[in-house]
């Protein structure tokens, strides 16, 4: 593998990290907005049970781009695991072990678990929360970042550039 293998990693890289921090904020605006807008709803049909909760539009709006924020960060944070796994796998192994795109997704997988866990254990969340959330969030980035990265190497190989054996 070795040198045509960096080659792809470079050159795939920054676009992955891009459609990382794209997909996680979309993703982080969207759970954030839809979690406001449920709260909403609750407090409009059980107001003696969930008055509280109930949000105005521009909160709503704050809460979605409040979750945009944190999603690209986690989503930089995701692709950075892509990234490093893929680099990591091209630079230390001569044959081909994992496909590229299943190297990126498990390395995604693993960083998305480890800060869902940092940060729900910051939160003070139980343990079975955790191990759910971390690992739906797990499964989701990884399944995501498999897929960018596989279109991408096809991409690369797609344009006519000579893949060194």
């Amino acid at each position: 593998m070795g040198p045509a293998a960096v080659r792809i990693v470079k050159a795939v890289a920054l676009p992955l990290l891009v459609r990382a921090v794209f997909n996680g904020a979309l993703l982080g605006a969207c759970i954030s907005a839809g979690i406001s807008a449920f709260s909403t709803v609750q407090a409009a049909l059980y107001p003696e049970q969930f008055g509280l909760w109930g949000m105005s539009g521009g909160q709503i709006f704050f809460m979605a781009v409040l979750g945009l924020v944190i999603g690209a960060v986690a989503g930089l944070a995701t692709g950075s695991g892509s990234v490093a796994a893929l680099w990591i796998d091209a630079s230390t192994s001569l044959s081909v072990v994992l496909p590229g795109a299943l190297t990126a997704g498990l390395g995604a997988a693993a960083v998305t678990a480890v800060y869902t866990v940092v940060a729900f254990h910051a939160l003070g969340e139980t343990a079975l929360a955790l191990a759910g959330f971390g690992a739906g969030l797990a499964t989701v980035s990884g399944l995501l970042a498999a897929f960018h990265t596989r279109r991408l190497i096809r991409r690369y190989h797609s344009t006519g550039q000579k893949q060194a054996n």
